[in-house]
């Protein structure tokens, strides 16, 4: 058994979130010298919408961790996890595959809030295309923002996931300066949202509608480059409801312009175009001959 090899992954699962629980049967698999093999383990979480500390561990995480053996030699890689998430208040399980080279390593943890919906930010490599490692440039490093489209499935029974890099023009900051969220006045609360959003959290805050400030729970959305925002029943916060005035100020202007428009229009009919002439002209003008 390659001893390296099993500390190398022993590694890799800690680093995924996976702890130390598997390394026993890891090692099992790995002295069998078996071609592939699969391990499980299950986790339970709290929802991510959660603000009650005491809040029960509901969210239940059953990962499949799929290993193969080099064809060459005696090490051992992990290729990808499968990962299926069910919620208690919902019938239905939500399933993916991450692939750790082309998913970008995603985490446990991070899987847990993809598959809840959330959006979050990572620094990834970006892979190198260039065949010739000699010349090739070091790997650049970049942000990126990654979400699962849990709407559909894909050929092989994943949720696409999409990502949005830097030049895509989210503006996290900027999307959030547009509300009146309480609180994030100083720059030192605000930055403190920011990385509270970026890392795939709900921000628990309350918005002012009005004069009321409101309890709700905000998330990013890169791919409209705006945040949702949910009231404490989980029902969306829509802009017309946050700025009532404005809303009603835009359906005023909406509603005078219709009726300037009406108004154009009745007169364009009532006038004689250019090329009419007055009736009484026409008569005058045949009598003059």
């Amino acid at each position: 058994m390659n001893e390296n090899n099993l500390e190398y992954l022993k590694k890799t699962l800690e680093g995924l979130g996976f702890g130390s629980k598997l390394n026993e049967v890891l090692e099992n698999a790995i002295r069998r010298e078996m071609p592939s093999f699969s391990l499980g383990i299950g986790s339970l979480r709290k929802p991510l919408d959660a603000t009650d500390l005491n809040t029960a561990r509901t969210d239940h995480l059953a990962f499949t961790l799929n290993f193969n053996r080099s064809k060459d030699g005696d090490m051992y890689f992990l290729n990808n996890y499968d990962v299926t998430l069910k919620k208690i208040d919902i019938q239905i399980a939500v399933s993916q595959n991450f692939d750790l080279a082309r998913d970008h390593r995603i985490t446990a943890v991070q899987a847990h809030k993809l598959l809840s919906g959330l959006s979050l930010e990572k620094e990834v490599f970006l892979r190198n295309k260039e065949e010739n490692q000699e010349t090739a440039k070091q790997p650049e490093k970049t942000n990126m923002w990654f979400k699962l489209n849990l709407d559909v499935t894909d050929a092989f029974g994943n949720h696409p996931l999409r990502t949005f890099r830097p030049e895509y023009g989210y503006d996290l900051a900027e999307s959030i300066s547009k509300y009146p969220i309480k609180g994030l006045e100083k720059p030192d609360k605000l930055q403190e949202a920011i990385s509270t959003l970026k890392n795939g959290n709900y921000l628990h805050a309350e918005i002012f509608v009005g004069k009321k400030a409101v309890p709700v729970f905000i998330a990013a959305n890169p791919q409209m480059k705006t945040i949702d925002i949910y009231d404490k029943n989980g029902n969306d916060l829509r802009d017309e409801m946050i700025f009532p005035e404005k809303t009603i100020k835009e359906k005023s202007n909406t509603s005078q312009a219709v009726t300037s428009s009406t108004a154009t229009k009745a007169s364009n009919l009532q006038d004689p175009a250019p090329w009419e002439q007055n009736p009484d002209q026409q008569q005058t003008k045949r009598r003059s001959r």
